[in-house]
């Protein structure tokens, strides 16, 4: 693995594009159907009129991994069931990536993010990790883009939410009021198809690529992203339905990808920019354990584990 400074000055432009952070409905919404935001949320209240965080009496972490606190919104905290924050280990991969591109010498001069809040904090994590945030030598701040949505039909037939500009200056993540985005999600279609999908993720890359002749992109999204921003810029052919799930299953929290403007070849892909972020996962921790009897230690084990003992 190269990181970017390796290529020669005259290599042209870089873009980089990277799904989000651990989100929390995947990890605490239960298979029974019951949303993590109805168990932590338990009051409707909303916390003074001018705090722009949820105050903890109304807002109640049930699990240490989900965040200490999380942004008023205008839509109110229903807002959360369609549109979900990340988790604090989400938050942490996300720094931990930062830092990774700024220890490979990689120097980030624009940053694009879908609407969808896992990927805004994504953002936040990864220029706090690098250290281009209010107060550093150099700041940058992300352009907010609903074009950048992954695609429609996860919605399941229902418009995501979206946090508003306003609510999200208030809390001080580092956007840009004044970029104009090529699509709202209010825009996107539900029955989008996937060749509908890659046509505007492509339709979106070109249109930013266009805004900078020079410098390094950084696109963060979702796990579909990766493969809709750069696979028709690198000359690939839309893949079928089949072919881009099995992509999609293969692209983990934080997975990156690079391409790079080759001056004769035009775009390439050049693999990830940073090395892979592992870990294992840690399971929810049931202390009452400690006081069963043999016989239901058994009975828990072999329904839990799937083995007998």
């Amino acid at each position: 693995m190269r990181p970017i400074m390796a290529f020669s000055e005259n290599s042209g432009r870089h873009l980089i594009v990277i799904r989000h952070g651990e989100r929390c409905d995947f990890v605490f919404n239960t298979p029974g159907g019951r949303s993590w935001v109805k168990r932590a949320f338990t009051d409707h209240g909303a916390g003074s009129n001018q705090s722009p965080i949820l105050i903890l009496s109304r807002y109640t972490p049930f699990d240490c991994n989900l965040p200490r606190n999380v942004p008023r919104r205008s839509d109110g905290h229903e807002g959360f069931e369609r549109d979900t924050p990340l988790t604090e280990m989400g938050y942490l991969q996300s720094k931990l990536i930062g830092r990774a591109m700024r220890d490979q010498g990689i120097q980030i001069d624009h940053i694009y993010t879908s609407s969808a809040l896992r990927c805004i904090q994504t953002g936040v994590g990864i220029i706090k990790g690098y250290g281009l945030g209010r107060g550093e030598n150099r700041e940058l701040t992300m352009n907010i883009d609903g074009g950048l949505y992954e695609w429609m039909q996860w919605c399941r037939g229902v418009k995501p939410s979206t946090m508003e500009h306003s609510d999200l200056l208030k809390i001080g993540y580092p956007i840009n009021t004044s970029y104009k985005p090529m699509a709202t999600v209010e825009e996107l279609r539900l029955d989008e198809t996937v060749p509908q999908y890659y046509q505007r993720s492509n339709s979106l890359v070109q249109r930013i690529l266009k805004k900078h002749a020079t410098g390094t992109i950084l696109v963060i999204g979702h796990a579909s992203t990766l493969e809709a921003c750069t696979r028709q810029l690198c000359g690939g052919e839309i893949r079928s339905n089949d072919d881009f799930f099995a992509m999609l299953r293969n692209t983990p929290y934080l997975a990156s990808i690079h391409a790079f403007e080759h001056p004769r070849r035009g775009w390439e892909l050049n693999g990830s920019v940073v090395p892979s972020l592992t870990h294992s996962n840690n399971y929810s921790f049931d202390p009452s354990i400690y006081k069963l009897e043999k016989d239901e230690i058994k009975k828990r084990a072999e329904k839990d584990f799937n083995f007998a003992l």
